[in-house]
């Protein structure tokens, strides 16, 4: 697709500007700036493929000349702080030949910037490899001449006049005047302007060239497209990333489309579901299934549009586009799983919900009393390793016999002596008579840990099925109307709340039907889930 890059700013010498040197720059030539008696040649720029200076009619023909333009540019501006050049940056379409492209900018220079009387100096670059990036320089004069090709002052002083038309003085003494600039060059609304008849040029060219492709010079906000902007990487960081060298900015940007990929893939995902939906609604109908069953994919549109409205104020566009990103990841899922086992209301989710209950109760049940076997077995295969490694401090103690060496030994390991006896005790009473040593424990505990290991991967899917419907009905419990007996009286609460649903679920099926006229994507129009 056509790049919309059309950047627009200021060469201004309180910057460090300099217009000779920008336009050696761009030209490719080496030019002599006489304000600071500098050459400006930077032999290292490559992929210049194109240069020319178009001038209006009261502009001097030498002026045709780079060096001498320029020059008479900087003569012109004696301010420490005067604005040199207004430089355009511009994307050229790779779909259109270069000579095209060469036409089709120059077309566009005369008609907005040369025929209102600035001098435009126009650089066309196509770096290595040739016709992954053609785009063009372009520096503009920014004062006025008048017909002898004289430069005008960009701005006069206008005296604010009494109703008698006398010059009126301010509290110091001073005349009141106010600065009235001689064009409009630099009024704001020229940007949107010249954005937009770049866009009808281009859309021309491509047109005539019989290309579909178009190009819109708004944001994606304005076009209403849900899509993260890339940063822009300027040529150093350009040219890093071509050498192969990664970049925070290029990373970025691989993150960004990345991410906006992704947002394509849901959006086509969830284009076909849609269509999956209306037909459910249809279905819904011809068999007149009870009217105050509601369909579930109904109520999740109108869940996940009430959380994108939230987010509507947000200022972080990051934040709100991941949060965008995962709403729709989770729509997609939630939809899918429903379609592919033919839920379609809460009645239904319940029922698989019981299900999935049965057929996971036995394996729980299992895991459970496996887990209580490992319990006691590392709680044995503990106290069988401690009283091993404290029985010389027992047997040393039994083998004392003065009585008061022994009182003495005991005060001194008291604490493993207890620890002992506590072990000891352990043992006895939960073996028995049974003589399993500790590492004939170990290899059976080894062996329950695998069995678990076996059984939870064997529950795992249960389990995530379980937490998707858990978690669909909790985004939808609240939405769930009140179901009242045939021939019961309405309360006002309930005739009430009947009523707001309603009114949501004609919201959630304009959302569907406009979806249907509106998406690029539409199944009908292109056929399949992209993936």
């Amino acid at each position: 697709m056509p790049c919309p890059h059309y950047k627009i700013k200021i060469a201004a010498r309180s910057a460090g500007a300099c217009s000779v040197a920008g336009a050696a720059y761009q030209s490719g030539e080496k030019l002599y700036d006489e304000r600071t008696h500098e050459t400006k040649n930077y032999p290292e720029k490559t992929g210049i493929v194109y240069t020319q200076i178009l001038l209006p009619e009261s502009a001097p023909p030498e002026y045709s000349d780079r060096n001498t333009l320029w020059n008479a540019v900087e003569k012109s501006e004696p301010n420490w702080n005067a604005q040199l050049a207004r430089r355009i940056e511009i994307a050229l379409p790779i779909e259109l030949p270069m000579e095209t492209n060469i036409k089709m900018l120059r077309e566009h220079i005369q008609e907005q910037f040369v025929s209102k009387g600035m001098i435009a100096d126009i650089a066309i670059h196509d770096p290595e490899p040739p016709g992954h990036n053609p785009h063009a320089h372009v520096m503009l004069t920014m004062r006025a001449m008048d017909k002898d090709g004289k430069w005008l002052p960009k701005s006069r002083r206008e005296y604010e006049l009494d109703a008698n038309g006398n010059r009126i003085k301010d509290d110091k003494g001073k005349w009141k005047f106010r600065k009235v600039f001689t064009t409009d060059w630099d009024n704001r609304e020229n940007a949107e302007k010249w954005r937009h008849a770049w866009e009808v040029t281009q859309n021309k060219y491509l047109e005539a060239a019989h290309r579909p492709e178009r190009i819109s010079m708004k944001s994606y906000k304005r076009q209403g497209i849900e899509q993260i902007p890339t940063v822009h990487m300027g040529p150093a960081v350009t040219a890093m990333e071509r050498r192969g060298i990664k970049t925070n900015i290029g990373n970025l940007n691989r993150e960004i489309k990345k991410k906006n990929s992704l947002i394509r893939s849901i959006k086509n995902a969830i284009s076909k579901l849609k269509e999956w939906i209306s037909d459910i609604t249809l279905a819904i109908k011809e068999v007149e299934m009870d009217p105050k069953e509601v369909n579930l994919v109904d109520l999740l549109i109108i869940r996940f549009d009430e959380r994108s409205q939230d987010r509507s104020d947000w200022s972080n566009i990051y934040g709100k586009q991941n949060a965008a990103i995962k709403d729709l990841r989770n729509f997609s899922d939630i939809v899918s799983y429903l379609r592919e086992h033919d839920i379609t209301n809460v009645t239904d989710l319940d029922n698989r919900l019981t299900t999935l209950s049965q057929f996971a109760a036995p394996i729980r049940e299992e895991i459970s009393d496996i887990r209580e076997s490992v319990k006691q077995i590392e709680s044995m295969v503990e106290h069988l390793d401690r009283k091993a490694k404290l029985d010389p401090v027992h047997d040393k103690y039994e083998k004392i016999h003065w009585k008061g060496r022994k009182e003495k030994f005991a005060q001194e390991h008291r604490e493993e002596l207890a620890a002992w006896k506590k072990s000891d005790k352990y043992i006895k009473t939960y073996m028995k008579n049974q003589t399993y040593t500790s590492q004939e424990l170990k290899e059976h505990l080894s062996s329950l840990k695998a069995k678990l290991k076996s059984l939870n991967s064997k529950l795992k899917p249960y389990q995530e099925e379980t937490d998707l419907l858990k978690y669909t009905k909790k985004l939808v419990k609240d939405l769930i109307p009140e179901l009242t007996p045939e021939g019961e009286k309405l309360t006002p609460e309930i005739k009430s709340e009947k009523q707001s649903l309603l009114k949501k679920l004609a919201a959630a099926q304009k959302i569907v039907d406009a979806n249907k006229a509106n998406n690029p994507n539409h199944p009908k129009k292109n056929k399949g889930i992209s993936r």
